[in-house]
């Protein structure tokens, strides 16, 4: 089972690359559209962060790992 700060970390870093590819889409095209799509790009994101939210949440003392 992977730990929990390794899954924090995985997440922080799609986070990242999904911020930069919606600024680069804001920045980069023109055009009906291009704001739409940031849009929904910066939505995911504020879902990831969501979860990362909870993930931190998490008491690892009280996970256990399912068979």
């Amino acid at each position: 089972m992977a730990s929990l700060g390794s899954l924090q970390r995985e997440l922080r870093s799609i986070i990242h690359e999904l911020e930069s590819i919606a600024s680069g889409i804001s920045r980069d095209f023109e055009g009906i559209g291009s704001e739409v799509c940031a849009r929904r790009i910066r939505d995911f994101i504020d879902q990831c962060e969501n979860a990362q939210y909870y993930l931190g949440r998490v008491d690892p003392s009280k996970v256990r790992e399912e068979n």
